[in-house]
Parts: structure tokens; sequence; C-alpha cells
């Protein structure tokens, strides 16, 4: 399932961009992996996915569209593949993954769409002397389809003029404990603020990037 035209929705793309940033980064969260290029990454598409268990932390492949795992199956008529902040814990579907299945999903740099005159304007968001790792969370559907969905919260003052949301993002300090199952759900609320932990820029781009069959990095405009 794609979602060529209509992906207007809060963090509904992002790029996987080779950059020693990015490596940097994978080898900082304990994870030695060379990560392929993805562009223009729609929900429902695989993702890299790096979580910790029994004290060892890897990387796999999941599909970005969770699908709890008391799901009679993969649906998609629901939107899983973000999850507010806000509810986690009074959410069905994701207080057990957020309690006990947390991961980080890196990434180079993520679109979001602004109202300009009627329209939607997409921008790109980056770090300019880095990686973004986003909060996280997983499930195992049977024993075949491992899926996620990245946390969101309020904008931060700078990208609020954007979009009202942003991803959930974490520095490396943020990373541990978030990746730390054994760490009670209260130690997380300050990483969920509203609030990046590093600078980050943004530039409008192209709107061909508005179709997920578009699978190139934002062209700056």
């Amino acid at each position: 399932m794609f979602f060529a035209t209509r992906a207007i929705t809060m963090c509904g793309r992002f790029n996987i961009n080779q950059t020693p940033g990015l490596q940097s980064l994978l080898e900082a969260l304990g994870t030695n992996v060379a990560l392929a290029n993805q562009y223009n990454i729609a929900p429902t598409e695989s993702v890299p996915i790096i979580y910790e268990a029994e004290g060892q932390r890897s990387c796999h492949p999941a599909r970005w569209w969770l699908t709890p795992s008391w799901s009679p199956g993969p649906d998609t008529r629901f939107s899983m593949f973000n999850a507010r902040a806000e509810t986690l814990e009074q959410s069905r579907a994701f207080k057990g993954p957020f309690r006990h299945r947390r991961c980080v999903i890196p990434c180079t740099s993520f679109v979001e769409w602004k109202t300009e005159g009627g329209s939607k304007q997409p921008w790109e968001i980056f770090r300019p002397d880095g990686a973004i790792a986003f909060a996280g969370l997983w499930d195992l559907w049977g024993d075949e389809l491992l899926s996620c969905c990245i946390v969101t919260t309020a904008a931060s003052e700078s990208l609020s003029v954007i979009h009202n949301r942003m991803p959930v993002m974490l520095d490396r300090a943020g990373c541990d404990l978030w990746l730390d199952t054994t760490q009670p759900t209260a130690r997380l609320a300050p990483l969920m603020q509203p609030e990046a932990p590093y600078p980050l820029s943004y530039r409008p781009v192209h709107t061909s990037i508005n179709n997920a069959r578009h699978k190139v990095l934002p062209e700056p405009l």
C-alpha cells in the first residue's frame, strides 16, 4: 500500500542516506551495519530498526506500520505508523510495546508538509552535523511480521512554523535510555518533550516528493 498523493500526514516520509553521520550513529548504538540508501520512505515500507534484547542490540528490517501481536492480522484501516507520546499508556495497541518493545529508527532527514496559501508545501528537516534517531516502538505478529511505528510529540517552537507535531528524536544518552526496557516508562517522559536534542535545519523541497513512488532524495527549491 502506497500513500502516493495524500501523504500529508505527520512524519509520513523520511530518508536514509549513507553519510559519515549515519555511520557514526550506528556505531555509537553498537550496531556494526551498513544500511542501504532508502529515499522517500513511506508508511508500510520496510525500514531498519534497532532494539535491545538480553543486553544485546541488533538491527532488523521492520514494516513501518505497527501490527499488534494480538491483532487478527495486518490491517491498514487504522493509522498505525505514528504513535502519540501523550497517549501511549492509554492505547491498547501501543502500551505494551512502549513498556517492553522500544526501538530506535535511524534516518538522515524527514519530510513535513506546511499549508501555504491553500496548498501543501513539503519541507525537508535534517541535522546538519549528523544523523537523526527516532524513538520507535516495535511488535511481532505471529512469527512472521516484525513491524514498527514512530513516536510523535508536539512540535518544538522552531518546527511549529511547519507542522504542529514532530517525531520524538533522541541523542546518544536518550537512545541508551529508550532502548533499556528495564527502565520504568516514567523515566522516559523527559525524552518526549517538544524539543529536539540537537540543532535542526529545514528547507522547502520539490513537490515531486509527494509521490511515494518517487524514490530519490528531496530536491531543494
